[in-house]
């Protein structure tokens, strides 16, 4: 029998799922706090230029995050959450992934070094891209996707608030003028390392797996099985990581501090609804799996709140953006209001596209048809961006981001409705 209207808001909370997301929403809470009150000091000291060399260093390391991700973030969850119950199956499916995942941080590694030594811009802050390097292990090495999968979110969360808050103080410490944006790379880098760390000490006592060595073909499986999400997610960061990159190249620092730091707010206020996709995909894996109707009730008791209230806060981004720079950054960033209220949008945008593709397009099997829509939405970016970044630097990055993230949801839903997901799931 379907819940009302009221879906997550109502009945939801009583259930076990429910009081996940509770539990997050309750955990997390630091994680979305201690960013955001760091960020206005880490503007005042550094300045734009400081602060945009960072952001320039991480947009670079955010490639090799990609790569070394490979999709696994999704992919892994939803093969745990399926074989939970299999204690050899979820050893195979964890080495295997790891595995994996050390391969292609060795290759990232072998590309980037001689990257970062040859280009004259990348060389002049090497320290600082060096350092930035770290957030690139911690992400390969930290098994968000173990835990999620196995809705044991919880203690993942409570890790990653201390290890945010031990960063949060380390700021205040040791960071003290533009001279010192190298540790301020290294305090921003250094969360996820930790984080790795603490759960490599306690996932016996989270969520024990057994010892398995990989065999060559386990590890080979988990590549090629991963192929068509890795393409989907490679094709999304033309249009995530590219624009503040290509915007350093062409605009320098200073244009990459301003369209970073509205993309930070922008991000935030999106993030908010993250611990309601992690506590939610497990469960959407299950009902996809079950029948059409079941996960068509499903996707609907989670769109019905989340749309609105999405929209909501975009509204309130583009109204407020004057305020929220002044109070974030100072007058040295005026310049970012207008990119915040071009970004504003993005909150609604976000939610209705991680909504089709995370909940819907994955867990229905289309993971080829998205990697066509994200490679087609990148290739859209890629052309309007350097036209939109001579025109209008900061901003036309920005507004290049915002079409990229309207054209993506309307090709998701054409897709989704072109394979007739919950008719087709229906019939299975």
């Amino acid at each position: 029998m379907p819940y009302p209207a009221r879906g997550l808001f109502g009945k939801l909370f009583s259930t076990r799922l429910g009081n996940n997301i509770l539990s997050l929403y309750a955990v997390q809470g630091l994680n979305y706090l201690l960013p955001l009150l760091v960020l206005p000091y880490l503007l005042r000291v550094l300045g734009p230029s400081g602060y945009g060399a960072i952001a320039f260093a991480q947009s670079l390391m955010s490639y090799a995050v990609m790569l070394t991700d490979y999709g696994f973030n999704l992919s892994a969850t939803r093969a745990i959450s399926l074989a939970r119950d299999n204690p050899a199956e979820l050893a195979r499916i964890f080495w295997s992934t790891m595995t994996a995942k050390l391969l292609l941080l060795l290759i990232s590694a072998l590309i980037l070094v001689p990257v970062v030594a040859l280009v004259p811009q990348f060389r002049e802050q090497w320290r600082v891209f060096a350092v930035c390097g770290l957030m690139v292990v911690g992400s390969c090495a930290f098994p968000q996707w173990y835990f999620q999968g196995l809705e044991r979110m919880r203690a993942v969360a409570t890790i990653q608030a201390v290890t945010k808050l031990v960063a949060f103080v380390a700021t205040f410490v040791f960071v003290r003028s533009s001279a010192d944006r190298v540790v301020a790379a290294a305090v921003l880098s250094m969360p996820t390392v930790i984080a790795a760390l603490l759960c490599a000490v306690a996932i016996n006592s989270i969520a024990p797996v057994r010892r398995w060595r990989p065999s060559v073909g386990d590890v080979r499986a988990v590549f090629a099985g991963n192929w068509h999400l890795f393409v989907s997610i490679a094709a999304g960061t033309l249009y995530l990581n590219t624009n503040s990159f290509l915007l350093g190249l062409m605009s320098g620092t200073y244009a990459v501090a301003l369209y970073t730091l509205a993309n930070k707010v922008a991000l935030t206020t999106f993030n908010v609804f993250g611990p309601i996709f992690q506590a939610t995909f497990p469960r959407a894996s299950v009902a996809f799996g079950r029948s059409g109707p079941e996960a068509g009730r499903f996707v609907r008791r989670l769109a019905v709140p989340l749309l609105p209230v999405a929209a909501m806060v975009s509204l309130l981004l583009v109204v407020f953006a004057p305020i929220i720079i002044r109070v974030a950054a100072g007058g040295d960033y005026a310049d970012a209001i207008l990119v915040l209220r071009i970004m504003g949008v993005l909150p609604l945008l976000l939610t209705a596209g991680a909504l089709l593709a995370q909940i819907v397009m994955i867990n229905a099997g289309l993971s080829q048809a998205l990697s066509r829509v994200y490679l087609a939405v990148g290739i859209v970016n890629l052309v309007i961006l350097p036209v939109l970044i001579i025109a209008y630097d900061a901003a036309g990055a920005a507004a290049s981001l915002v079409t990229a993230e309207l054209v993506g949801p309307i090709l998701m839903f054409g897709a989704i409705r072109r394979h007739r997901v919950f008719a087709a799931a229906s019939q299975a």
